[in-house]
């Protein structure tokens, strides 16, 4: 049976380098209502750093913040905020997370650095909602259709020649595209539209005490407890775009779709408009890579549907207790059709009709 939820994504944070193309940064309050994102570009560390996982200034504390990946490729910083860095079980926790980290900066290999705060019991200073494992929060661009088809075709094109993604995929419908599309900084970072490192693009807030399984402890996951490293692989992969919309309303913007919109389907050929039950697929509908999940429960519309085969899936709407959660080759297609260049020598989930 599944367990906690994780939490529907929140949008807000702040960016920096923001081309015209794309216009103001916002931020989605709790109620929806969007305002203007702040700056907090200060927290920032610079490009290029190398990784490192040891105490501040060579001390036995907690680090400010740890760069996890390569400067020749994705770079992801991790920024402790001090809910982890002021927490006893530091280490296991910044462990964790920077495990979760290079799932996806092993696999990707675009030239940006993702900045993202880490909290623990907490997300940006607000206390976590009743009842869930991790919750995230992203910066974000209102932009038109053609923007975000224009730029994922050039991104995605090594996916279409090793045939994991269809040439037509990106086909206009009647119905979106005339419509506005939400892109969190972090993925249009990957797509080349805003500065490849300022900014803070989102934030990440992990539960506090027993409930999260912590490799770095040592010994077996509890029957009562949850990995905390795919939960915060979970909330990572939403603060690099794996979110939907499915022409909701954000704030007072009617009928937003988020990139990822553009990959849900109902039945072949018919895109999934509405916040409802849907597959994930990469050659219009034809193949059902992964159901999504339906929102009437109360879960992410955005995560897998729980089922005997996401019980041990990091993406999966719901955790389960007493299992180690996973990051699929499945899981990370969604997240490279989004504009991740998948890096030389990685095979991710085939496409079959």
């Amino acid at each position: 049976m599944p367990g906690s939820i994780f939490d529907p994504f929140h949008v807000g944070g702040s960016g920096g380098g923001v081309h015209s193309i794309l216009g103001s940064e916002f931020i989605r309050t709790d109620d929806g209502t969007l305002v203007p994102a702040f700056s907090t570009a200060s927290a920032v560390q610079g490009h290029g750093g190398s990784s490192s996982s040891g105490g501040a200034n060579g001390s036995t504390g907690s680090p400010t913040s740890t760069l996890v990946g390569s400067s020749t490729g994705l770079e992801i910083n991790l920024i402790w905020d001090a809910s982890v860095q002021s927490s006893a079980s530091w280490k296991s926790v910044e462990a964790a997370v920077i495990s979760a980290a290079q799932l996806f900066t092993s696999t990707f290999s675009n030239h940006v650095v993702l900045n993202i705060d880490i909290g623990l019991g907490e997300i940006n200073g607000a206390p976590l909602a009743q009842g869930a494992l991790g919750e995230s929060e992203s910066s974000g661009y209102i932009t038109s259709y053609g923007v975000v088809t224009n730029a994922l075709a050039g991104a995605d094109a090594a996916l279409v020649s090793s045939g994991q993604l269809s040439a037509n995929a990106l086909a206009s419908s009647a119905a979106d595209a005339g419509h506005n599309f939400f892109v969190t900084s972090a993925e249009a970072k990957a797509l080349g539209l805003v500065n490849p490192s300022s900014g803070v693009d989102g934030f990440i807030g992990l539960i506090a005490g027993s409930s999260l399984y912590y490799p770095a402890n040592g010994g077996a996951i509890g029957p009562g407890q949850y990995d905390a490293v795919g939960a915060a692989a979970h909330e990572i992969s939403e603060v690099m775009g794996r979110i939907g919309m499915e022409g909701q309303s954000l704030g007072a913007t009617s009928k937003v779709y988020t990139p990822l919109d553009l990959f849900r389907y109902t039945a072949p050929g018919a895109l999934d408009l509405t916040p409802t039950a849907a597959y994930f697929s990469t050659n219009g509908g034809l193949a059902d890579l992964q159901n999504y999940n339906n929102p009437s429960n109360g879960g992410d519309a955005a995560d897998w549907a729980t089922s005997p085969t996401t019980a041990k899936d990091a993406f999966d709407a719901f955790g389960t207790p007493g299992v180690i959660e996973n990051v699929t080759a499945t899981d990370l297609l969604e997240v490279a059709v989004l504009g991740f260049h998948v890096a030389a020598g990685k095979t991710l989930a085939a496409v079959t009709a």
